[in-house]
């Protein structure tokens, strides 16, 4: 069974910060060492990115939120879940050929309270996979995050680098595709948090971003599907979720990339 949707509006874009002003809002993602007074982890080159963001009922989501970690709702009963396609230059990690992350995750309240620009968007992180043991054994240690290696993923970008296809060795997970036929590609710095559970404790990280990226919201045309019934999504206690609309797109401008940094985390 597959879970079809749409996505809506164009997003206002927001030019580069530049390193020349001053504040807390306004620092260069490029340039910042430490961020909310932690040690720079790893910058990070990514030859392709795309994140959609779908509504999904906040009843089938609820159960595996910890304490401490307050989900968005874009309307009452609603909550936000993300999925990501990353894939990695050749080269990161001292790996020769490109590789793939998959990112599940719901959308999360920041925490304000943390000494870094406005968080353009906050993660709790129900599940990582790579086919990459080397960006696992890095991963999991570095940013306390929930990664798996898995050698049976297949994560094909296609062609025009506006959609993705997602596969495992149990059979297809979702695909991804922008509704729009000629993507505006704006120049686009953001920064945000992320909460991940791991070894019992609530961990809690901070990052940058940085690139050329395409961004809508409920766009009408286009289509992306969900295989609910992957095993996999009852594995992270969210059995028969149905997505009603796609929130949020956004993909890089191929062939350009993005960049990432990521920070020490703290545990809660």
């Amino acid at each position: 069974m597959s879970i079809r949707c749409s996505i809506g509006a164009q997003a206002a874009e927001e030019p580069l910060r530049s390193a020349s002003f001053r504040g807390v809002d306004h620092v260069d993602p490029a340039a910042a060492d430490t961020l909310a007074g932690r040690p720079l982890g790893l910058e990070w080159d990514l030859g392709f990115q795309i994140s959609f963001t779908f509504e999904v009922p906040l009843e089938r989501v609820a159960s595996v939120v910890p304490a401490g970690v307050e989900l968005v709702e874009p309307v009452p009963g609603r909550a936000l879940l993300n999925l990501i396609h990353a894939r990695y230059a050749p080269g990161t990690l001292d790996e020769p050929e490109p590789f793939d992350e998959i990112v599940c995750s719901l959308i999360a309240q920041p925490d304000l309270s943390v000494p870094m620009p406005t968080p353009r968007q906050t993660l709790f992180v129900l599940d990582v996979a790579s086919d990459s043991a080397a960006f696992v054994e890095y991963k999991v240690p570095a940013l306390r995050m929930p990664v798996r290696h898995d050698p049976s993923l297949r994560a094909e970008p296609a062609p025009d680098g506006r959609g993705t296809t997602v596969s495992d060795g149990r059979g297809p997970l979702f695909s991804l595709v922008c509704g729009e036929a000629s993507p505006r590609y704006k120049a686009r710095s953001l920064f945000g948090q992320y909460f991940a559970r791991t070894d019992d404790a609530l961990h809690h990280g901070v990052w940058s971003w940085w690139g050329a990226m395409h961004e809508s919201q409920r766009h009408r045309r286009g289509r992306s599907e969900l295989n609910v019934e992957h095993p996999r999504w009852a594995e992270l206690g969210l059995s028969r979720i149905s997505a009603r609309d796609c929130f949020m797109q956004q993909v890089t401008r191929p062939g350009e990339g993005a960049h990432m940094r990521t920070y020490a985390p703290t545990t809660r």
